[in-house]
């Protein structure tokens, strides 16, 4: 059975937020093709992760070495597991949200997502062999999306090897077919979809 994760940092919500239909798309084709794949949602809308302190990781690295699967924990365990992640968020300021960096900095744990070997070098502990990054954008991108190179990057230190990247851009720019643009880009999500 198939284990996808959601991660969700559509922060306008699923009524206003495009780059949330979009995903909708997107899984929409992911039901179609693995009827029986359990999608765990990480909504980071209402997100109460803290911002990691220097004393709380210090506190984060004691505590994996006595009680590993504590809720503390959790980000880390389930990107660890999933065979599929998928991550929505608007581009915001040439990235992401900071709910989403704040996420990853959680799911980062040393002993989970990656480890460093006798000889130190770093692998991934990722089992999932895809990454899906999905945003939409009120102007053109460009050579400027950084919150996928970020992710992209970081899929890398997890163990993940490939990343996708699906972007709906000029959604606000005057003049432009909105309904369209998001038409094309719900079907570019399936036809990624189909893919994977």
């Amino acid at each position: 059975m198939k284990e996808i994760l959601f991660v969700n940092a559509c922060m306008r919500g699923q009524d206003l937020s495009r780059t949330w239909r979009i995903s909708q798309a997107f899984f929409q084709a992911c039901k179609e093709r693995w009827p029986d794949a359990v999608i765990t949602e990480r909504n980071l809308t209402g997100c109460d992760l803290p911002v990691l302190s220097g004393p709380m990781t210090d506190e984060r690295d004691r505590r994996f070495q006595t009680d590993p699967h504590a809720p503390m924990f959790q980000p880390a365990w389930e990107m660890s597991r999933a065979d599929l992640v998928v991550v929505a968020a608007p581009y915001w300021d040439l990235a992401f949200p900071a709910a989403l960096k704040i996420y990853l900095e959680w799911a980062s744990v040393l002993g989970i997502t990656f480890h460093y070997t006798e000889q130190g070098a770093q692998e991934g502990l990722c089992k999932a062999g895809d990454l899906v990054y999905i945003t939409t954008s009120g102007g053109p991108i460009g050579d400027s999306n950084f919150g996928f190179q970020y992710l992209q990057g970081l899929g890398k230190m997890f163990g993940i090897p490939r990343a996708h990247c699906l972007t709906v851009e000029g959604l606000d720019v005057w003049g432009a077919d909105t309904d369209a643009l998001m038409a094309q880009g719900a079907q570019r999500a399936q036809e990624l979809a189909a893919t994977l």
